[in-house]
């Protein structure tokens, strides 16, 4: 007998995120992976994020000249931030955002607005305590073109 759900895979599936719930993960997490297209091939890293309520700020740091995010990553390649908050089996969230990317100009007023939205709720990685040994940093807003967000929360029944 399936119980309650017709679904028999219910325990695993997560329903739909609230836009408040959304904007708490997003602003809580601080880090998540970025994903990206070189011609064919998929390239997801872990990265530090910044989030605005509307822009999603992402810095991006180079040790050395051969930094493959930066080299593939131009004005309006499009990405995907997933960021996952996973305490157990049943109590998880995850949500994804896709769109465009834009360089932050750092001799613009919004290159401030990054900047502390980083220092607001980014989470950082250790490059950001070596950063005069740093080549490169530079300065990405996502243009949340599409957000989905999936969670579950309760525990399974017995």
């Amino acid at each position: 007998m399936l119980g309650m759900s017709q679904n028999r895979y219910a325990q695993f599936s997560g329903i739909p995120m609230s836009q408040d719930a959304i904007d708490r993960l997003l602003e809580q997490q601080g880090y998540g992976v970025l994903s990206l297209c070189d011609e064919a091939t998929p390239y997801s890293i872990p990265i530090s994020f910044g989030y605005s309520g509307e822009a999603i700020y992402i810095p991006f740091l180079s040790e050395g000249p051969q930094s493959t995010k930066a080299a593939i990553t131009t004005e309006g390649t499009v990405a995907r931030l997933l960021v996952t908050d996973i305490k157990s089996r049943f109590d998880w969230q995850s949500v994804s955002v896709t769109g465009a990317v834009s360089p932050v100009d750092p001799d613009e007023a919004e290159f401030e607005q990054f900047i502390r939205t980083l220092n607001d709720n980014g989470w950082f990685m250790s490059g950001f305590q070596r950063a005069d040994s740093l080549d490169s940093f530079q300065g990405w807003r996502l243009h949340p073109e599409e957000i989905r967000g999936l969670e579950r929360t309760e525990q399974p029944i017995e």
